[in-house]
């Protein structure tokens, strides 16, 4: 459901109110999406405070102090237009641009896809238009197997993006435990049955999987493990700081991407040491549903050690984030994901000028950190 816009010749007061009744029904369109199991008085008293009902299951409320908690209000909205380019982070092609020309390694692009045109190589000289079906060939090379990951070009939470493999010449789709075979027609069809009516068109991007080092294949082999990199910039500081860090590791239902809300595991990085705290597992929205403890020291399927490991070359990882988050001067916040590569070379797959914060605070509150509270009391939205 899309709510409409507001008209442009609306006084102050209408204007207040437009929003007021738009933020009301947008904000009761996720509740009855995301449903948490809890009584209605206990969901009014959350909303009050600015806080999803799912929230309360999330952060375990009443036990941990919400004060210490971005609230969902704040980051959905008084966070939304910190930066000054909100858009730049949005479109993965845009920033990956940025990146590449402050000399950050990045994932190879092999092509950009607009309606039933493809852009080949368009980060080298040899880019070149060619039709939808010229890229099967493109993608075969010299018939070794390879690996592909395939996502929309302008997307949230990894919606859309699969796992395409080469493989005794035939290609594959690989989403969670599900493997097909992979149809250019079929494909096409998909893109246009995610397109929105009347929104612009969601280009695509097709990557080269990137082999991760033997840290993050030991956590997880069958799927990409980043870490997600919280840095803020508080106007008063010559630069960023790092505010928070988590790994996520990916399992059977998330392959290829390591996405926590769909059944991946998240660990706390500690900001000095590297050292991976307690895993974490989404919780059961439903109460007696909860099933197994979501606290994890072990990976779940695989039983790998995830409590008191090491991340290797964390300081290396940290430099990479901070000195691209001070080469972007609209930055005020951001989320980095990054994966490391078999060279041991931290790669920067994406940023999300205002990513979730549950994958954060799921270890405890943002603003229990003096630094933090201090950066979003700077610009007023705490």
């Amino acid at each position: 459901m899309r709510l409409p816009r507001m008209p442009a010749d609306v006084g102050v007061a209408d204007r207040k109110l437009f929003q007021t009744l738009r933020s009301s029904v947008w904000w009761l369109k996720y509740e009855w999406q995301a449903p948490a199991d809890l009584p209605l008085s206990r969901k009014l008293a959350l909303w009050r405070r600015g806080f999803f009902s799912k929230s309360a299951i999330l952060y375990e409320f009443p036990r941990d102090d919400e004060r210490q908690y971005v609230s969902d209000y704040t980051h959905l909205v008084r966070c939304w237009r910190l930066n000054a380019r909100q858009s730049i982070y949005d479109h993965k092609l845009a920033l990956r641009a940025f990146l590449l020309a402050m000399g950050f390694r990045q994932a190879e692009t092999v092509a950009y896809l607009h309606k039933d045109r493809v852009l080949l190589d368009p980060f080298t000289p040899e880019v070149r238009a060619v039709r939808l079906e010229a890229l099967l060939q493109r993608l075969r090379g010299d018939g070794s197997p390879a690996r592909y990951v395939v996502k929309p070009e302008a997307s949230l939470r990894g919606q859309g993006l699969f796992l395409l493999e080469y493989r005794d010449g035939r290609f594959f789709r690989r989403l969670g435990r599900d493997t097909t075979p992979f149809e250019i027609a079929g494909f096409e069809a998909e893109m246009q049955a995610m397109q929105e009516p009347h929104r612009p068109t969601n280009p695509w991007l097709i990557e080269r999987w990137v082999e991760q080092g033997e840290f993050w294949r030991t956590l997880y082999p069958e799927t990409a493990n980043t870490m997600r990199l919280l840095t803020l910039w508080h106007p008063d500081d010559p630069a960023p700081f790092l505010a928070r860090a988590v790994q996520r590791i990916g399992t059977a239902k998330t392959v290829p991407a390591d996405h926590w809300s769909s059944g991946g595991v998240c660990a706390p990085i500690d900001l000095t040491t590297g050292e991976l705290g307690m895993g974490r597992l989404y919780p059961s929205m439903q109460r007696g549903k909860n099933g197994s403890d979501p606290r994890v020291e072990r990976h779940p399927d695989t039983g790998a050690p995830i409590t008191g490991q090491i991340v290797p070359g964390w300081n290396r990882i940290v430099e990479t984030v901070l000195r691209a988050a001070a080469g972007l001067p609209f930055n005020r916040m951001a989320g980095w994901d990054v994966l490391v590569d078999h060279e041991n070379v931290p790669v920067i797959i994406e940023a999300n000028g205002n990513g979730g914060v549950s994958l954060l605070q799921i270890h405890g509150g943002l603003l229990s950190d003096p630094r933090v509270r201090r950066y979003y009391e700077a610009y007023g939205v705490v």
